[in-house]
């Protein structure tokens, strides 16, 4: 790699005056954990909107929402491509399994895993200078179905076969009651024992692929590598596999290999980390909380408290913590005032007066107005923003000032992103830094805390994630989110509409997939909803003048005019149209206020 110490200069003196600049910079071939945008698209767009090459297998093979991933496809495709990187960034659940979700529900012989976890480490024999960052997990124990995301037997058995993890868990530790072992057998007792030998006998090769995994690392396959642990919590078989993977990965040190929770990040996260790996000076941050809980927050859907998730997650980048000088990253990082976290669509998270979260603010304001690159963390509820928090940064015109900001899913899916895109900002252009503050801002609080639960109240049939929509209902769904996506761009963050677009790329309601085109190229969904209803009307009304006609006829009379009778509205079209009533949001003191009436719809 001939240009590589130009790039390093180059980097250096970014990070030396604080300025943003472009470079060549490396080629990174990278293998997603599936093809939900936060593990595809939003992960290429931030690391090409920071300078870098991106290689990815052809979409048709990652796993996706009606197909499984292509493990063996794939891996043919990295060993061909190879040779065109310089950095590997490789999701070994794709690589081994299939993908991620297929390693939750795989019947796939132990032979076969270990004959692919093979061609792994003879990639690296085979391209010795080609950095090899790789990334797995723990396979989750979630308290109930995800939708398709798990077993068939988990929709009925799910929560029980949860409660006998959590307890065997206890068991582990020495610290379970006689009442809790007669409740452990009594819940083994109630679980087809076909289902608890199919669960545990996955997780049985799962684990011995991790731990392979990790000798793998401890042999230098891998010059780094993360072990996510996806959806946990204190209590579960996650945890208590993580504690046994824990000690059996000690000797390696923490520049070599992670452990820590969460999944969804950890692509961006090592793009970051290849970066820094890049570059001459390594990454220091600082962290600010505000009043409350701070880094004692036990968040949703994980094991540990938040500021040893961080710590973890400076580490895996290649950073460190600093509590003097000015940091290259300061991490502001939003907790809420107790120590545990909300749902963001709870009815408790609308834009109020917060003395504490006015303070918050004015922190990271002082430091944005000191030269500090500021990435907001916004954790204080799970799935989606604080609208408190988002709306008192937008009426201090803040929005586009702070460095990033991310606010989605779990607490370590964003503290990941957060500390990757405080990274990767140096090498940013101001369109390329802003088009990725509007992905995450249309995305984290336009959506996930907002839009998604106004959808959810519309109709009964329409209310949980775990459905999936097709056809005409979700093509109307679709419209009226892209509808109100446009509107929120316009109104909040004074951008064209017709530069952003909005689909659900898995066909349900827990994600969204944001597009921000440089280049108004997207028609507005206003536009096109008063066509269609133009058109329908017209012909409704032409329908009611023939079958008048048709009547007046058969009596020998003169057709008189009839008003067009409006037919039975079909699911789809009752979502259809709720949007014409849908108006401009209203604005207050302490910002917009983003969590409107709920629609009437007819007939609910």
């Amino acid at each position: 790699m001939t240009n590589k110490w130009l790039k390093v200069a180059l980097m250096a003196a970014a990070i030396a005056t604080g300025t943003s600049i472009k470079i060549d910079a490396e080629t990174v071939l990278y293998v997603p954990q599936d093809d939900r945008p936060v593990s595809l698209q939003y992960t290429v767009d931030t690391a090409r909107e920071a300078g870098m090459t991106i290689l990815t297998p052809p979409q048709n093979l990652i796993s996706g929402k009606n197909y499984q991933g292509q493990a063996d496809q794939i891996m043919a495709w990295v060993e061909q491509n190879a040779g065109r990187a310089d950095v590997m960034v490789l999701s070994t659940d794709t690589l081994i399994y299939g993908g991620l979700v297929d390693s939750r529900k795989h019947n796939i012989p132990l032979t076969t895993l270990e004959s692919r976890l093979k061609r792994i480490e003879s990639l690296k024999a085979r391209n010795k200078n080609v950095r090899i960052y790789g990334f797995g997990t723990v396979m989750r124990s979630p308290r109930a179905s995800g939708g398709g995301t798990e077993p068939a037997y988990y929709a009925e058995y799910g929560p029980t076969i949860f409660q006998i993890a959590a307890l065997q868990d206890k068991l582990d530790s020495g610290s379970l009651t006689q009442e809790e072992t007669q409740k452990l057998m009594s819940l083994q007792a109630s679980v087809p024992v076909e289902y608890l030998q199919d669960w545990f006998d996955r997780r049985q090769k799962n684990m011995k692929i991790n731990k392979e995994l990790i000798d793998e690392t401890r042999s230098g396959v891998f010059d780094y590598f993360a072990l996510g642990h996806d959806d946990t919590s204190q209590l579960s078989q996650s945890a208590l596999e993580g504690r046994y993977l824990s000690k059996y990965s000690k000797d390696i040190p923490v520049e070599k290999y992670g452990s820590f929770p969460g999944a969804d990040q950890l692509g961006l996260l090592l793009m970051a980390r290849s970066r820094t790996d890049e570059s001459t000076e390594k990454p220091t941050f600082s962290v600010i909380y505000p009043l409350g809980g701070g880094g004692k927050t036990l968040p949703g859907y994980e094991d540990q408290t938040i500021d040893k998730t961080i710590a973890q997650h400076v580490e895996a980048v290649g950073g460190t913590m600093v509590t003097q000088g000015k940091p290259t990253v300061l991490l502001a990082v939003n907790t809420p005032l107790t120590t545990s976290t909300g749902e963001s669509e709870s009815f408790e998270n609308f834009p109020m007066i917060s003395n504490s979260t006015n303070a918050f603010v004015e922190r990271i304001q002082q430091a944005v107005d000191s030269g500090v690159n500021v990435s907001v963390a916004d954790i204080a509820y799970n799935n989606g923003a604080d609208n408190t928090l988002v709306a008192a940064m937008y009426k201090r015109d803040m929005l586009y000032k702070i460095g990033a900001y991310n606010g989605w899913n779990t607490a370590s899916n964003t503290v990941g992103y957060a500390i990757a895109q405080g990274v990767l900002l140096k090498t940013m252009s101001p369109e390329g830094h802003r088009k990725m503050l509007t992905q995450q801002y249309l995305d984290n609080w336009a959506y996930q805390a907002n839009i998604r639960k106004d959808i959810y109240r519309m109709q009964d049939s329409i209310r949980t994630d775990n459905v999936r929509y097709s056809g005409e209902l979700n093509e109307r769904l679709e419209s009226y989110l892209g509808e109100r996506i446009q509107d929120f761009a316009e109104k909040y963050l004074k951008i064209d509409p017709r530069t952003v677009k909005a689909t659900f790329p898995w066909g349900r309601l827990f994600e969204t997939d944001i597009t921000v085109y440089d280049k108004p190229v997207v028609p507005l969904e206003k536009e096109l909803r008063l066509k269609r209803e133009a058109e329908a009307k017209a012909k409704a009304e032409a329908e009611a003048k023939a079958k008048a006609e048709e009547a007046a006829k058969a009596n020998g009379q003169a057709a008189p005019a009839q008003p067009a009778q409006p037919a039975k509205k079909t699911a789809a079209q009752t979502i259809s149209s709720v949007i014409p009533v849908v108006k401009q949001p209203a604005t207050t003191s302490q910002g917009p206020r983003l969590v409107p009436t709920p629609a009437v719809v007819p007939g609910q």
